[in-house]
């Protein structure tokens, strides 16, 4: 028999943004509204990667796309291109979400390459990121006052050819250039990067060696890297990884950043991982992955990969409506699994407190929270592969009322079910017999 104990009497912290996604609520050049929807997820902060890709690539968040002539003056606001993306960030913030920056350039899958060459000039392309964050938190340019507080600098230059075409070197320099910089210049923001394809790989242990050996020490405010996996362990091995060496290298107080992540299996076979991902297996590794990013890591905020509701790493949706009105082509939203076990999330987010949380018996995973408006728990027993069913008892402590017990499974999606318990002494105890792949909501 496998064990929940939560000990709502005992808090250990907050309850961390682990919960945010990639990309906004209006997309699909704002035909897709899903506002409502975030709201109700309660998501954190919405990074800004491959944003309208491939739909707008040439209007969107990229430094091509808001700097179209590399060669104008960047001190002249007529040189860009602000208005899709202000008015795409601004959905971000009418939602009360937090954007994160990245300041770089979209994957590029096509095989002709054309903006992830090296900057021809650093010092130009720092100052025209200067010149970006003026506008969005200094008002610049008719710009805005939205304390933007995550700048991360360019993505996965450490991949496959489709990010960056220089040398580890060129990157290298580029991110002490620009960081520098930029932290001089914006001190209360925080300056970092870089996205890496993974948290630990030779590209990666070479740029830590190389900004940790300059003469004066390069800012790094996060350290942000991705995983897709399906094997929780590979994630930890990852983050195992990353704490080694960020303190090996002096930058153990550099926020470790988890901003993409999703359900994968295996590359060479991805439409199956697709299936899988939108469906309960999706919501239990989501909740799963949340879960244990709270109770397991020091993650600072963590950021999905992705919530758009056309692209196909978006779990959380789907294409319900198409209308063409007066004002348009507008799309509804149509709620998959996982956005479930994102919305359950959220609202351990909302009650903002942690307590204590301890499981026994493999694969699975609790997370719980306290706050002004009650308590919660999240669970997931999720197996990567087949298992049997697995009798697990919930015991919590500090909850003198019957739970009201929610569930999404094999046959059921944010289903209500009864369940026996005993309330006692301020403790309520019930078991559940459950198959592999099932989220459980305790409210």
């Amino acid at each position: 028999m496998s064990k929940v104990y939560v000990n709502f009497n005992k808090t250990n912290g907050s309850i961390r943004p682990l919960n945010g996604v990639n990309q906004g609520p209006m997309t699909k050049v704002f035909t897709y509204d899903a506002r409502e929807e975030f709201k109700e997820m309660a998501i954190p902060f919405c990074r800004l990667h491959d944003t309208e890709y491939p739909y707008g690539s040439g209007e969107f968040v990229d430094i091509p796309c808001i700097f179209k002539n590399f060669d104008a003056d960047e001190n002249d606001p007529a040189s860009y291109n602000f208005g899709l993306t202000d008015e795409y960030i601004s959905k971000i913030i009418e939602i009360g979400a937090e954007p994160i920056y990245r300041l770089g350039v979209s994957i590029e899958h096509a095989p002709v390459k054309r903006h992830i060459f090296p900057p021809k000039d650093y010092e130009k392309w720092t100052r025209i990121c200067e010149h970006i964050i003026m506008h969005y938190n200094e008002g610049w340019a008719d710009g805005h006052h939205w304390n933007i507080r995550y700048w991360e600098i360019w993505n996965e230059s450490d991949g496959h050819g489709n990010q960056w075409l220089g040398t580890p070197e060129e990157f290298y320099k580029l991110y002490c250039v620009s960081a520098t910089y930029l932290k001089k210049r914006f001190p209360d923001l925080k300056i970092g990067g870089c996205g890496w394809t993974r948290a630990y790989n030779d590209f990666t242990v070479g740029f830590l060696k190389y900004i940790s050996s300059q003469p004066e020490r390069i800012p790094l405010d996060f350290y942000s890297w991705h995983r897709y996996f399906a094997d929780m362990k590979s994630f930890f091995t990852q983050y195992n990884k990353s704490l080694e060496m960020l303190k090996e290298y002096g930058y153990e107080d550099a926020e470790n950043v988890f901003d993409e992540w999703n359900y994968m299996e295996n590359w060479d076979n991805q439409p199956a991982s697709y299936i899988k991902l939108k469906n309960y297996i999706g919501a239990a590794f989501c909740a799963a992955t949340m879960a244990a990013l709270q109770t397991k890591t020091n993650i600072a905020l963590a950021t999905y990969f992705e919530c758009d509701v056309v692209k196909e790493w978006t779990g959380q949706f789907d294409v319900a409506e198409m209308s063409i009105g007066a004002h348009g082509r507008k799309a509804s939203v149509k709620k998959l699994p996982p956005f479930y076990s994102f919305k359950y999330f959220g609202e351990l987010y909302r009650l903002g407190t942690s307590v204590e949380t301890e499981t026994e018996g493999e694969n699975i995973y609790a997370a719980a929270a306290v706050g002004n408006n009650g308590k919660e728990v999240l669970f997931s027993y999720y197996v990567f592969g087949e298992a049997a069913d697995k009798e697990v008892t919930f015991e919590l402590d500090g909850f003198d009322r019957e739970p009201i017990v929610t569930v999404i499974d094999k046959t059921r999606t944010n289903e209500v079910i009864h369940v026996d318990s005993k309330v006692s002494d301020g403790k309520a105890v019930f078991t559940l017999t459950l198959s592999n792949d099932t989220v459980i909501k305790i409210s």
